[in-house]
């Protein structure tokens, strides 16, 4: 606190107090939107402790993304209404970006507790399990598609899973509908999907059923599934059950975790019921 010039801060002190640099206070100033109560007759610069505050709004709305000349009309008006029709504004697109992270942070979460059991899968042990119901977003695959005809439909299926906010749960996959099961047609993927947290109405949805399922885990790539299928197989009809509606490929671990395609880690699941 300067003593000559009762209770006014410094540059240096006014800075110290923000947390921010005297090169900040000096542009807030040469902009007009932050100046300094008083200049001595030396020139230098002297705030006052009420301006910490106008200080803190500045910041608040600044990282709230109001652009510098924006808040500086506030600053000039001092318009009651003008101010609260800012915050509200502010506020709405700071709960937006809210619930992007918390989307986000989903995301990751969900990625991780797959990657997780991936690396801890049994590969190669088929197992039953009761599965509850889920939400996938599908799009059809058209036998004659190429790999890019592929590539661009699950880009675009992917942008409007974002766009909704629905992608927030990996993994992504493939389902094999209960006729080419039937014909031991491994390789003729019906669908690709997304799985999503929340029933979403829409053209799209596939709903896996809740139900008993018949899985295994498969190590390698997508070309060497025929070998895991029929190991699966084989235990179903050991265990008394029968294939009941369609088959699905979770990919738990793939190029974005190991770009060696020997080392994808992907699960198989095929819905059962009492032979």
């Amino acid at each position: 606190m300067t003593q000559g010039h009762g209770q006014y801060l410094t540059t240096g002190e006014f800075a110290e107090i923000c947390g921010t640099t005297k090169h900040t206070l000096f542009h807030y100033d040469d902009i007009g939107i932050l100046k300094p109560e008083l200049v001595g007759d030396n020139g230098y610069r002297y705030y006052s402790l009420k301006q910490f505050f106008t200080f803190d709004i500045i910041t608040v709305l600044k990282e709230a993304g109001t652009p510098l000349k924006e808040i500086q009309l506030y600053i000039e008006r001092q318009d009651t209404a003008h101010f609260l029709s800012l915050l509200t504004e502010k506020r709405k697109k700071l709960e937006q970006e809210q619930q992007k992270i918390a989307g986000m942070l989903r995301l990751l979460q969900n990625t991780i507790d797959i990657t997780d059991h991936a690396v801890r899968a049994d590969i190669g042990k088929p197992r039953l399990e009761t599965c509850a119901e889920q939400y996938l977003m599908s799009i059809r695959l058209a036998q004659q598609d190429s790999e890019k005809d592929i590539v661009v439909k699950t880009n675009a299926h992917y942008r409007y899973c974002v766009e909704r906010g629905l992608f927030e749960a990996l993994p992504a996959g493939f389902i094999i509908t209960g006729e080419h099961l039937e014909r031991g047609a491994y390789d003729k993927a019906d669908y690709f999907f997304f799985r999503i947290g929340i029933r979403y109405e829409c053209p799209n949805l596939h709903v896996k059923p809740e139900g008993l399922y018949a899985v295994i885990d498969h190590r390698g790539a997508y070309e060497n599934l025929a070998g895991s299928f029929e190991k699966l197989e084989r235990f179903i009809a050991d265990k008394g059950f029968k294939i009941s509606g369609d088959g699905y490929m979770y990919e738990l671990l793939g190029y974005l975790a190991d770009g060696n395609p020997d080392n994808y880690v992907i699960e198989i699941a095929l819905g059962v019921s009492p032979a």
